[in-house]
C-alpha cells in the first residue's frame, strides 16, 4: 500500500518536472530546480525510484512548489493534487525521508568502507527509523523538517484539521522491516565481521566459518588459537584499530567543510588488508578468509533506494 501511494506521488512529481523542463528552461524562478535536474542527464527518463538517491531534486521541487502551481495555472495545466492536503502530507514526508536515506547512502558509498562501518551505518539507521516512528506517532516531527512546516501551516489555516500521521508511521515501520530483512546477514554474522578487525577478541562458531567460501574450518580455528597467543600479532591489530579510530575522527572533521580532502585519507579496507597481509604465511587461511569476507560483503552492499 505504501509503495503504491508514494509511487503515485513520485509519478506526479516526475510528470510536472518533465513539463517544466520542456517549457521553462529560461525561467529564473526554476533555476535551482532545473540546475539540479541538469546535473543528471536523462534523470527523469528513468523509473520513479532510481533518482531518489541522486541529490536534491525533491527538496528543490518543494522549495519551488508555489511557483510551480502558478506556472501550471498560467499554462492551463491542472494538477489539483499539488494543493491537496493528503497528497502534500505524503509528499513532504517523502522529501524528509529521502533526505535521511541520502545521508545513509553517502555513508555506505564512501571509499574504503569496511564491513563493520557498513554494518554500523545500517544498524544506526534502523535505530533512527525506530525514532522516526515515535516522532510521527506523537506528532513531534523533530526529524521531519518539511513535514513539520507543512503541519504548522495547516494548523494555522485550519486548526481543527486532523492530519493522518499514523499512516506515515506505519509506512516507516514497513521500511524498518524491509531493512531488517534486506540486511539480515549483517545481524546473523556480527561476530564474523568484527573478527576482521578484532581477531584476538572474537570467538567464531561453525556457522560463521561456513559463511566464508572455501575456508577450512580446521585450519582457521588452529590459526586463530596461534594468533591469540602471540602478543606481537595481537598488538598489531590493536594498532590497526587505533589507526581506524584516527581515520574516523578525521573523516568526521573533514565532512564539515573539506570533502575533497577526505579522498586523500588511506582507505580503511586497504589498511585492514595491509595488516592481515603483514602476518606470516602460517596464517594464510585467516588471511584468505578475512579478505574474502571483506570483498564479498562490499560487493553485496548496494545503495539504498526507497
Amino acid at each position: 500500500m505504501c509503495d503504491r501511494q508514494f509511487g503515485e506521488v513520485m509519478s506526479l512529481v516526475i510528470r510536472v518536472i518533465n513539463f517544466i523542463v520542456a517549457r521553462a528552461l529560461n525561467d529564473r524562478q526554476f533555476k535551482t530546480l532545473l540546475d539540479e535536474v541538469n546535473n543528471y542527464p536523462g534523470l527523469l527518463l528513468h523509473s520513479n525510484v532510481r533518482w531518489l538517491s541522486r541529490g536534491k531534486v525533491l527538496s528543490r521541487f518543494a522549495a519551488c512548489l508555489n511557483e510551480i502551481r502558478t506556472f501550471l495555472e498560467m499554462k492551463g495545466v491542472g494538477h489539483p493534487e499539488l494543493a491537496d492536503t493528503e497528497w502534500l502530507l505524503k509528499f513532504y514526508y517523502l522529501v524528509d525521508l529521502t533526505e535521511h536515506l541520502n545521508q545513509l547512502n553517502v555513508k555506505m558509498q564512501g571509499i574504503g568502507n569496511t564491513v563493520l562501518s557498513l554494518q554500523q551505518a545500517v544498524f544506526a539507521f534502523e535505530n533512527k527509523l525506530e525514532l522516526f516512528i515515535t516522532d510521527l506517532e506523537t506528532g513531534r516531527l523533530l526529524h521531519f523538517e518539511k513535514l513539520s512546516q507543512f503541519k504548522d501551516a495547516c494548523t494555522a489555516s485550519e486548526p481543527i484539521q486532523n492530519l493522518d500521521l499514523h499512516q506515515l508511521a506505519g509506512c516507516t515501520s514497513s521500511l524498518l522491516q524491509s531493512f531488517k530483512a534486506r540486511f539480515g546477514e549483517f545481524r546473523e554474522h556480527t561476530r564474523l565481521f568484527k573478527f576482521i578487525t578484532h581477531p584476538n577478541e572474537c570467538s567464531l562458531n561453525t556457522a560463521d566459518l561456513n559463511y566464508i567460501p572455501g575456508v577450512s574450518v580446521r585450519d582457521f580455528e588452529a590459526e586463530v588459537a596461534d594468533l591469540k597467543a602471540s602478543d606481537m600479532w595481537v598488538n598489531k591489530f590493536k594498532s590497526l584499530n587505533e589507526d581506524l579510530e584516527r581515520i574516523t575522527r578525521q573523516k568526521a572533521e573533514l565532512a564539515k567543510h573539506m570533502w575533497t580532502e577526505m579522498k586523500k585519507l588511506q582507505p580503511e579496507d586497504q589498511l585492514i588488508l595491509k595488516t592481515w597481509n603483514a602476518l606470516p604465511v602460517t596464517y594464510h587461511t585467516l588471511q584468505r578468509g578475512n579478505g574474502t569476507t571483506l570483498w564479498v560483503e562490499q560487493q553485496n552492499t548496494v545503495p539504498i533506494r526507497r
